[in-house]
């Protein structure tokens, strides 16, 4: 317990710190009659990545975790522990190199500022 938690709670923290900013930014510079779909787009995109990225990281840890075992006796709980130690470092340095790779691009991407508003622009909603 004393080695999760304080690991659950900087995941916890760190999401929620990074999921708002994420939102706001994904929609932002959207006219307001397209934030409804740009918001749907968003939240389509994180569950399918989230399920994509899931398949492919436990795809990985199930063949390092394979090919640690080949040529050893699988029946030895030494060698089963390493092999799963193999796999589960093997997702996680995956998941790592994605991560650099995506704060990377966020970072070319991103533009400094705070965006300009078109004042002439009617507003979203008539009343």
């Amino acid at each position: 317990m004393t080695q999760v938690l304080p690991r659950l709670v900087l995941v916890g923290i760190g999401l929620g710190t990074a999921i708002a900013p994420a939102m706001s930014l994904a929609t932002s510079g959207v006219a307001a009659t397209d934030a409804g779909v740009a918001s749907a787009a968003v939240n389509t995109l994180q569950q399918v990545g989230g399920c994509i990225g899931i398949a492919l990281l436990s795809t990985m840890a199930s063949g390092a975790a394979t090919g640690y075992l080949s040529g050893r006796d699988p029946k030895d709980t030494d060698v089963l522990a390493q092999a799963g130690h193999a796999g589960y470092s093997t997702a996680y340095w995956w998941s790592a190199a994605v991560f650099v790779t995506g704060l990377i691009v966020t970072a070319l991407l991103c533009r400094p500022g705070v965006p300009r508003q078109n004042e002439n622009a009617a507003p979203a909603v008539h009343m």
